[in-house]
């Protein structure tokens, strides 16, 4: 079994070389029928015409797109050298097809070349230089030095048969920056065309030169093509000086040359030239009989048929080349607008994207605020509970313990009444925190949304004078509030008085004794200020920045009164929101200013 598989991978792989070995022979061969057929396609054109069919051949065996397409180039190519324009037409249409639908660009440029060839020999000079400049875009391309050369000579030929002087010598100009040694062979050609360029335009002189020169090389590299044009526009030349025997003489050489070769194109032109040199010798019948004789072979090259078929051909390949491009115009419109849908649509989904990115991160910095409120609430929320816990405890055990002794009889009337000024203190600071955490209370429940009214302040702070007295003659401390004397405010009296009330106490409680702590009222163009201002040990920065962050911190006042660190902290909540603020201006050892800004205070 093995053995088996063995040998048929064996057969396999001798079958696919030799298919391989096949493809290089087809490949070498049909190579080397076209280098001939190149050689011969000016000279011989019938022996290249069959050297290209039997390239042909081989190409359609060998299956190879790119060896069908150059053989038919060439079959094309030799029927125009033969004078052939519908027969070369056919192949080379062909031939561009194939190259067109491979993307052979090489063969494609070769085709249009060549079909500009088929139009020019025809006498449609103007559809052959549409298509010489369209292998001319590619050749550009391609960089091919000798294609450049060949089809800039190729237009200025055109130009030269249209009478079109300055553009047929613009191209041969442009012809010349593109000779090159290595195809010296062909030199001829271009010579020639200058040569005639300057027959026509009367330069005899400049002419013959070019002649020669055309001369020269045709003969070096033996170009019969070469040879018999330059006899025949010297011949021309001859007769225009009134040599007539001389140019009888090189009219009939390049005539019997012609014929010799069989090109219908240069039988056509060599019997023209020579029919006017026998006129000019009064041959007159020699004449009439080349005549008739090129009648016959513009029949042949340039017949009435041919030129229409060729015209009706150009009309209906422009005509599909138009329809293309309307159809690739449309499409590309269509394309376009299709683009300009999905960019549409793309920016209008991007703005929608953009709106909801704003707003989600709009809403989760939202939420992220309001979350760090939340906790900062709660955690100033615990403090408070934790201080009312403790300094709601120690007051009511105070009292409560006196009134326990005094029930069983413990202790005496007499007795308790030096007990009394202390729990009396201790009971007015426990209605004075109750107070403060009430308002605090009403304060979270009511938001910003406090009841304001107008009122003077001095009323406010005479009745806050009173409850605080014992308090002011303890350390015998002045109050002193004269501006507040026709001082309005539009806000709620009841905060604002807890607002006094715990900075005054404060004030207090950090004043040295014997001093004075004044309530400073002032007016401005769409706010109201109170300061409270205290001689006593003020404080440190650090200390200022934690006062209303609900930090909580307490300090003994100068007289070892005690405090919790609450009033300050509900300070800055109280004047929240009423919609103002509240600010510290101290320094340590020299006192204190509290201010409150209450906003919107137009009168």
């Amino acid at each position: 079994m093995k053995l088996t598989i063995h040998l048929i991978t064996c057969c396999t792989l001798c079958l696919a070389s030799a298919g391989w070995a096949q493809r290089i022979n087809y490949t070498k061969e049909v190579d080397r029928l076209i280098r001939q057929c190149d050689s011969l396609v000016y000279d011989q054109p019938q022996e290249s015409l069959e050297l290209a069919q039997t390239a042909h051949n081989l190409a359609k065996d060998s299956e190879n797109d790119s060896l069908i397409a150059v053989a038919l180039n060439r079959v094309g190519s030799a029927h125009w050298s033969l004078g052939n324009p519908m027969e070369a037409l056919e192949q080379l249409q062909v031939s561009l097809q194939i190259s067109e639908l491979n993307d052979f660009e090489e063969v494609m440029a070769k085709n249009l070349g060549n079909i500009g060839n088929v139009y020019s020999a025809s006498g449609l000079d103007l559809d052959a230089i549409g298509y010489y400049r369209s292998e001319l875009a590619i050749q550009k391309k391609l960089k091919d030095t000798f294609r450049l050369f060949a089809v800039n000579n190729n237009i200025g030929k055109a130009f030269l048969d249209l009478s079109y002087y300055d553009s047929a010598n613009h191209y041969l100009m442009k012809a010349f920056e593109y000779l090159d040694p290595q195809f010296e062979h062909l030199h001829s050609i271009y010579f020639f065309n200058q040569a005639e360029l300057n027959y026509k335009q009367g330069n005899l002189q400049k002419a013959d030169s070019l002649v020669q020169l055309t001369m020269a090389n045709a003969q070096e590299f033996n170009s019969k093509r070469g040879i018999i044009r330059a006899n025949q526009l010297q011949a021309e030349l001859d007769r225009s000086r009134g040599k007539y025997q001389s140019a009888l003489g090189k009219a009939k050489k390049a005539f019997n040359m012609a014929m010799e070769s069989g090109v219908k194109e240069l039988i056509y032109i060599t019997s023209k030239t020579l029919s006017r040199c026998y006129g000019a010798e009064n041959q007159f019948e020699d004449a009439y009989e080349m005549e008739l004789l090129h009648e016959q072979y513009l029949d042949s090259v340039q017949s009435v048929n041919i030129v229409n078929e060729l015209e009706l051909l150009s009309y209906y390949q422009r005509l599909f080349q138009v329809r293309v491009l309307e159809s690739k115009n449309k499409l590309n419109k269509q394309l376009a607008d299709q683009r300009q849908l999905i960019i549409q649509g793309l920016v209008v989904a991007l703005v929608i994207a953009a709106i909801l990115i704003a707003i989600i991160v709009m809403v989760v910095r939202e939420l992220g605020i309001r979350k760090r409120k939340l906790e900062n609430l709660n955690k100033f929320k615990a403090k408070i509970f934790a201080i009312v816990s403790h300094d709601l405890k120690s007051p009511i055990q105070a009292v409560s313990s006196v009134i326990e002794m005094f029930n069983q009889k413990l202790i005496s009337k007499e007795e308790i009444e030096p007990l009394l000024p202390e729990v009396k203190e201790k009971t007015s600071n426990l209605i004075n925190l109750l107070n403060n955490l009430f308002l605090w209370a009403e304060g979270q429940m009511e938001g910003e949304n406090l009841a304001k009214e107008d009122f003077s302040l001095h009323p406010v702070i005479e009745e806050l004078e009173s409850e605080l007295k014992e308090r002011l003659d303890g350390k015998q401390i002045e109050l002193k509030y004269d501006s507040a004397f026709g001082f309005y405010l539009h806000s709620n009296p009841g905060i604002v008085r807890v607002l006094l009330r715990n900075l005054v106490v404060n004030a207090i409680k950090f004043s040295n004794p014997n001093s004075k702590v004044e309530i400073n009222c002032v007016k401005g163009e769409s706010t109201k200020v109170i300061e409270v201002i205290d001689d006593g040990v003020g404080m440190s920065k650090e200390k200022q920045e934690k006062l209303f962050t609900g930090g909580l911190e307490s300090s003994d006042g100068t007289a070892g009164e005690r405090g919790n660190g609450l009033g300050l902290a509900l300070c800055h909540d109280f004047v929240k929101g009423l919609g103002g603020k509240i600010e510290v201006d101290s320094v340590k050892g020299e006192g204190s200013v509290f201010r409150i800004i209450f906003t919107d205070q137009n009168d």
